[in-house]
């Protein structure tokens, strides 16, 4: 039996914040939420390398916050965290997406209000952050103005149950077995 399951439990969907569009992306639509849910245990640090055409190259640290070594002059640095967006809050579905980006401004957002997250995740064990989403105010980087999203916690909401997975089953009738002599000459022929 082949089941397929959909892309919830699968892992491919993602959040993403585009700062020259000043605009967040739920898996490529882009739409306006006015609240995110993040893990605190999920954050990942490290180093990420995004090429167009090729599949991102992360590499994470063992224990988030510890500086590794720059996998290569391309790479710069990343996080990831997992959320969960919701149509009632403006994105365009319901579910957990993952949130990785080597971004400066992805970057400077999460770290403006990480260490509110931070604090209070000791007195919200197991909890989700709830994560208000205010806009962008621009920010100077070298030669280039770059929108860095406005985030503030507004809370602490338990882990939002998953929806049940679809699941499509191919079943197909096993085989007849192979006749006896057949199979010792298949066999024989190896």
């Amino acid at each position: 039996m082949l089941d397929v399951l959909n892309e919830m439990s699968s892992g491919g969907g993602y959040l993403s914040w585009g700062s020259q569009k000043n605009s967040w992306n739920v898996d490529g639509d882009t739409c306006a939420p006015t609240k995110i849910l993040i893990d605190p245990q999920s954050l990942k640090t490290g180093f990420g390398k995004i090429e167009k055409g090729v599949a991102p190259d992360y590499v994470w640290a063992e224990i988030a916050g510890t500086k590794i070594e720059q996998p290569s002059p391309s790479h710069k640095p990343a996080f990831s965290v997992n959320t969960f967006v919701t149509t009632k809050y403006g994105a365009p579905l319901d579910g957990e997406r993952e949130w990785a980006s080597n971004s400066r401004a992805s970057r400077e957002g999460l770290k403006k209000v990480w260490e509110s997250v931070h604090n209070g995740a000791s007195d919200n064990a197991g909890k989700w952050a709830v994560i208000e989403l205010a806009g962008s105010e621009p920010m100077q980087v070298g030669p280039a103005m770059i929108n860095v999203p406005i985030m503030k916690l507004a809370g602490w909401a338990d882990k939002p149950a998953k929806p049940l997975p679809v699941v499509v089953s191919y079943a197909e009738p096993a085989p007849e077995p192979m006749p006896v002599q057949e199979a010792v000459a298949a066999a024989d022929a190896f």
